[in-house]
């Protein structure tokens, strides 16, 4: 189990050591990523954040088919291994959860009580949902494409066991960067991530990255299940792209630091071309720009660094991002019933001491590449 294990890192000769983060719920399992994850290059699968609606279900690979089907001009059955002969690719996705940093809404929303690290990235291997719709053709009139999965279980809206449905518009499902993925990291899948095959949306919300993938049905008026107008909607209408977002990795929250110069350093996503810009400040000073550390690319994460100058006390640390169209982190996301999409300003409060009176941090993350990951069971 996640539970029992730990991850050394390695940097020349500097070990750091991630624990496993406690689960928000242990059945169905809801796990977010350790902060500290996130400064890796390369996030295990071990530690990217679970949100599941039911118990995993279990599928046998070699008997799983994947039907296509609804309003499309002929019906098709794949198996894993017909997929896989299919022109394959690889796409590093950030997912986040629509329902991320939920516990900081006020008045408070209904819902788990996200806090922070409901988002990671990972490098998914399939193949082009758009080619698989081009083969079946969709007929004149289609709208939209329902994912379903093979999950199920009780949901508030009925008094019978509903299975876990979302559908994204047929025009979004033909865009090319849809992916019906079975690799994830360069290694099969886990059950908990949705083995043996997913869909990814980049630039959706997670919820739109159906797991446990059994059938793909295209319709011709928009879907009703309770997963899309009862659940993940945004006053009624439908979830935003991912916005821009951004979180302060470290220094953690509490740490208590030497006063003069300290390294923040933390990840952004989120904007339709990616993050231009990252900046910082210190207990409500002027903002200073940060330097981003990894490509800012769409659907990625952006890793950042700055140095700060921390004067002895109580310190309000800020981090805001803004993207390639101009669109910056506001103060404060706009309240909705359902508590989605919270992109303000992550905030973190930290204590400077002298260096007599120092107390490092519990973790230490460097923002530098990694070298090599070692998991310890």
């Amino acid at each position: 189990m996640l539970s029992d294990k730990s991850y050394n890192v390695y940097q020349e000769d500097q070990e750091i050591v991630v624990g496993a983060p406690p689960a928000l719920s242990t059945e169905p399992e809801v796990r977010p990523t350790p902060l500290p994850a996130l400064a890796f290059n390369d996030v295990p699968a071990e530690l990217h954040f679970v949100r599941s609606h039911f118990t995993v279900p279990t599928l046998d690979p070699a008997s799983w088919r994947l039907e296509v089907n609804g309003a499309v001009e002929r019906e098709l059955s794949f198996s894993l291994p017909k997929l896989k002969r299919r022109p394959v690719r690889t796409q590093t996705v950030v997912l986040e959860c629509a329902g991320h940093r939920r516990n900081e809404f006020h008045p408070a929303t209904p819902g788990l009580q996200w806090g922070v690290g409901a988002v990671s990235e990972a490098h998914w291997t399939g193949v082009s949902l758009s080619a698989l719709l081009q083969e079946v053709s969709p007929i004149s009139g289609a709208c939209e494409v329902v994912f379903e999965a093979a999950d199920s279980g009780l949901h508030r809206s009925s008094t019978n066991e509903v299975t876990f449905a979302r559908s994204i518009p047929l025009e979004r499902a033909l865009a090319g960067d849809v992916l019906l993925a079975w690799g994830m990291n360069g290694h099969p899948i886990p059950a908990r991530h949705g083995a043996p095959l997913r869909v990814i949306v980049p630039g959706s919300y997670g919820v739109a990255s159906v797991k446990w993938l059994r059938r793909i049905s295209v319709l011709e008026r928009p879907f009703t299940g309770p997963f899309q107008v009862d659940d993940y909607h945004l006053n009624g209408k439908p979830l935003p792209r991912v916005r821009v977002n951004s979180l302060i990795v470290e220094p953690s929250e509490g740490s208590t630091l030497p006063t003069g110069a300290t390294e923040v350093s933390g990840v952004a996503w989120g904007g339709p071309d990616g993050i231009a810009a990252v900046e910082v400040r210190v207990s409500g000073g002027p903002w200073q720009q940060t330097m981003l550390i990894s490509p800012a690319e769409p659907n990625r994460l952006s890793r950042w660094r700055a140095a700060v100058s921390l004067p002895p006390g109580e310190h309000r640390l800020e981090a805001r991002a803004r993207d390639f169209s101009g669109v910056l982190q506001p103060e404060r996301a706009t309240w909705n019933p359902l508590g989605y999409a919270n992109n303000s300003i992550h905030a973190i409060r930290v204590r400077s001491v002298s260096a007599s009176g120092h107390s490092a941090a519990s973790i230490q993350v460097p923002a530098a590449p990694v070298r090599r990951l070692r998991t310890d069971d």
